[in-house]
């Protein structure tokens, strides 16, 4: 699997959440699995990041305050627009799509997800 993760080209992602040590725990885990981490505590500087550096997905989660505006916000982008933004449910058994929000059940359907999204 390390040898793998090597050949893939580095992958960015925008975490977007609004308490620190889950932040700072998700941004963790994303490192170690070989992505380059942005991190936003809310929807506008979410956006303002993403403009400027054009991260591959953001990740985060339901009960982050501006959760609906960050929504909005990329989907009617004019730039962002197609920007996958997805939440992490352990709820979840498969990967599924919900009004433009990727709903996945563990980190390696992120994985997945940037996988195919390079292809």
């Amino acid at each position: 699997m390390d040898f793998l993760r090597t050949q893939q080209p580095l992958r960015t992602v925008l975490v977007v959440e609004d308490v620190g040590e889950i932040s700072s725990q998700m941004s963790e885990m994303l490192s170690r699995r070989g992505h380059r981490i942005l991190k936003a505590a809310n929807a506008e500087d979410a956006i303002k990041i993403a403009e400027h550096d054009r991260p591959d997905i953001i990740l985060t989660d339901l009960d982050l305050p501006t959760f609906d505006a960050l929504l909005q916000l990329v989907h009617t982008h004019k730039n962002l627009g197609n920007l996958p933004v997805a939440i992490i449910d352990i709820n979840a058994d498969e990967m599924r799509e919900r009004d433009g929000l990727r709903i996945l059940s563990n980190f390696e359907q992120l994985d997945e997800l940037l996988q195919s999204d390079g292809e």
